[in-house]
């Protein structure tokens, strides 16, 4: 480490990326290059409140997992290492003897930290032991309680918003973000009359000035001022409503980006942190050439591994009346669309590619313009609203409403039934699964749903089946049997030779089927055999009958339960009632009997290895 008014680059052996630490006196920052590009980023570790020679020492921790063998890849994971370790120094700080180099480092200053009740805990620890782990010799004791420290977590499980605090989330940020547009595109009109000359100095003295402070935020991100920082036309200033608002005529403001993320959470369902690194990168599949508008751009989910992280995302526009405003935001594109424009100044600004670049007039960010989406943004951006949870507390009273980007993916997922870069299984089993917030409710919608496909199912009789005895018959009187089945005795052959075979049963006359026009061919899926009145099923067509009904079951296992009863419960109901015709020990005979052939036809029907298209 370098001494007293001396300045160290530490370059780390072995690593791809150019990472730096910087120290000299007051100073220490890293120098971290994002996986994603941009160019460098300074992490300043200046403001850590401990001794410098700890504090060097963390900041090697901090250039060890900010690189390429660490697990902090994007800007917003790689500065939120200063606000972990400030919170932690920040304990140490306060103590009567605080430690001021690596070698004091206790175990029970970790105690006391657990001990300590900060909101964040449980998050900072395992934060610190990833950190610190690639700080050089820890000590022993300090390194040994932090491995095996763990803080208390919250027994109350996080629970979904309710529809109606869901809708009045997304209609508040709607209209924020909407409100936003109109200001930024009447400043925009405002500064290009100024500049064509149409406003005029004597007859509309305040519209002008306002005009030119715009201009020169337009032209030079702020207003005029003197060398000493003070504005110039300090009164036209004042008039205007002061420097942030005059900024914020033309810029979006860090609420307004607060808004427009959880916008985009609560009609894309995307986690906080893939949105915050998406950028203006995209492609139109729809070429501008009047179809519904789709933006496909690549998105990162880091928990997925360094090999599945990135995935290609489409935003789709909803059809609109030709007389209807553009910014309706109703829809994922209209929202990336309209970022798009009203960031696009910021975003020059800044030299960056960020879909979220606004103005902070004041605020944790500090004053200028800033990219990404800082942690906290959710959180204040739900504190400066009214909104209020349905259920009032104790006393009656209304209960702010916090809002939280995993409450609002989660609410999402239950509303819409549907993964989002994740697995349909990973959707019942775990994201559902641990949500209890409205299971009664979600209970009663499967039931409901349930009630229905089965009574559908049983609106019509089973498919009739030509039992063992009607074969038999129908080797020695096959007009009978025709007749019995109404059938002609050429179908009735072809039929039990296996010459009409689907999968599930046979088809009787391909060209009369329900599901598509007269003399065309059927194209329906082969589950709809199972309703159709040209289907007749035989003894032989009852081990994939069997086998096809175990597969449809034990995917309420991969699926969520509503997501199963709509498109599953109804063919599962026809099969029970189809397979009913037959005793158990039949029904188990046919299971046990079934052939390599059976197994391989049924595993293509269900992965659509025999759809059409």
């Amino acid at each position: 480490m370098s001494g007293p008014g001396r300045r160290a680059v530490l370059p780390l052996a072995g690593y791809r990326l150019p990472q730096r630490l910087f120290t000299d006196g007051d100073e220490c920052r890293v120098r971290f290059f994002p996986e994603s590009g941009g160019g460098a980023v300074d992490i300043d570790l200046s403001v850590l409140p401990v001794a410098r020679e700890l504090r060097d020492w963390m900041a090697l921790g901090v250039l060890g997992v900010t690189g390429p063998a660490g697990t902090r890849r994007t800007t917003s994971s790689a500065l939120d290492t200063v606000n972990i370790l400030k919170r932690f120094c920040r304990y140490l700080a306060s103590l009567s003897n605080p430690p001021t180099c690596p070698a004091q480092l206790r175990a029970v200053h970790l105690d006391g930290y657990l001990l300590s009740g900060a909101t964040t805990l449980h998050r900072d620890v395992s934060a610190l032991r990833t950190i610190l782990r690639f700080a050089p010799d820890p000590p022993a004791e300090f390194a040994a309680r932090l491995a095996r420290a763990k803080a208390a977590k919250s027994d109350a499980p996080t629970q979904s918003y309710t529809e109606a605090e869901f809708r009045r989330i997304t209609a508040r940020a709607r209209s924020e973000l909407r409100a936003a547009a109109a200001r930024i595109r009447a400043a925009r009109r405002l500064l290009a009359d100024w500049r064509a000359g149409v406003i005029d100095r004597d007859s509309d003295l305040g519209q002008w000035e306002a005009a030119f402070l715009l201009d020169c935020v337009d032209r030079h991100g702020d207003i005029p001022r003197y060398e000493s920082g003070t504005p110039r036309q300090l009164d036209a200033v004042r008039r205007a409503g002061g420097i942030g608002a005059i900024v914020e005529r033309l810029h979006l403001s860090h609420h307004e980006i607060g808004a427009a993320a959880v916008l985009l959470l609560c009609l894309t369902g995307q986690n906080y942190s893939t949105l915050a690194a998406a950028t203006t990168a995209h492609h139109r599949p729809d070429a501008y050439a009047g179809g519904t508008p789709t933006a496909q751009l690549d998105l990162v989910k880091p928990r997925r591994g360094s090999r599945k992280a990135a995935m290609t995302v489409a935003l789709r526009d909803v059809p609109i009346a030709p007389d209807q405003a553009r910014d309706d935001l109703s829809s994922p594109f209209g929202v990336y669309d309209l970022l798009l424009d009203l960031a696009a100044p910021a975003r020059a600004r800044l030299g960056t590619d960020s879909l979220f670049a606004y103005y902070s007039a004041k605020g944790p960010c500090g004053r200028g313009f800033r990219q990404g989406l800082p942690k906290a943004l959710l959180q204040l951006w739900g504190k400066a609203t009214d909104l209020v949870c349905d259920a009032p507390d104790a006393d009656g009273r209304p209960v702010p409403m916090h809002i939280d980007s995993r409450r609002l993916r989660m609410t999402w997922l239950e509303i819409n039934q549907r993964p989002v870069a994740h697995t349909e299984s990973t959707l019942a089993n775990e994201y559902l699964a641990r949500n209890r917030g409205n299971l009664a409710e979600y209970q009663k919608i499967v039931a409901d749903v349930l009630d229905q496909q089965v009574a559908r199912a049983r609106t019509t009789p089973p498919i009739p089946v030509l039992s063992a005895q009607d074969i038999d018959q129908a080797r020695t009187d096959p007009e009978a049997v025709a007749a019995r089945h109404q059938l002609d005795t050429a179908t009735l052959q072809q039929l039990i030779t296996g010459r009409l075979d689907t999968v599930l049963a046979g088809c009787t006359n391909p060209l009369e089927s329900p599901f598509t026009p007269a003399g065309k061919p059927c194209g329906a899926s082969f589950l709809l055999c199972l309703s159709c009145p040209c289907a007749r099923a035989t003894t032989a067509h009852l081990p994939v009958q069997v086998l096809v009904l175990d597969a449809l079951t034990a995917r309420k296992q991969e699926m969520t339960p509503l997501r199963w009863a709509e498109r599953l419960a109804e063919p599962v109901a026809r099969l029970t009632d189809l397979l009913g015709h037959y005793s158990p020990v039949v029904v188990a005979d046919a299971r046990a009997g079934a052939t390599a052939a059976d197994r391989a036809l049924v595993e293509r029907f269900l992965t659509r290895g025999l759809d059409l298209t």
